[in-house]
């Protein structure tokens, strides 16, 4: 009879788990398809003046950023930018580049960077070591955008 027990209660465990992995399961496939994560939120300031975004590729010789931002000052530039590093990391090459003024933080910024066909490129967000700057940014290839 004890041995039931036992094995009643590692039952009891054991569906408790498998109730906590379905409600993480469904809380992952809500997160992931939330509006919000479709941007990548960056934060920058003094000591860390710049964000490069993971690599992605470019296939119809464009990709568009659409954002907000807020900055400390209204006529301090954020500096936008297509490009490639090397394997370590120690070069980096420039593609095309935008500079967005001020506050975007009720309407999006919109711009085209028009660059080759390839992979490995990276967005380079950067404030020029002025303050804390903070924003949202999202990228859109030119065969995901609907036209109208």
């Amino acid at each position: 009879m004890e041995t039931a027990g036992f094995f009643g209660f590692l039952k009891s465990i054991v569906q408790r788990i498998n109730k906590f992995k379905g409600w993480f399961g469904k809380s992952q496939v809500i997160k992931k398809t939330k509006k919000e994560d479709l941007y990548i939120n960056w934060g920058l300031g003094i000591e860390s003046p710049y964000y490069l975004s993971t690599k992605f590729s470019i296939d119809h010789q464009s990709i568009t950023i659409n954002g907000f931002q807020t900055t400390h000052n209204h006529s301090w530039p954020v500096k936008y930018s297509i490009v490639k590093t090397n394997k370590l990391g120690t070069s980096i090459k420039y593609f095309d580049s935008v500079l967005i003024f001020g506050n975007y933080s009720d309407n999006e910024f919109h711009h085209t960077f028009t660059i080759p066909n390839g992979t490995d490129y990276q967005l380079e967000v950067f404030n020029y070591y002025k303050y804390h700057s903070t924003g949202q940014v999202k990228m859109i290839k030119k065969d995901n955008l609907k036209v109208g």
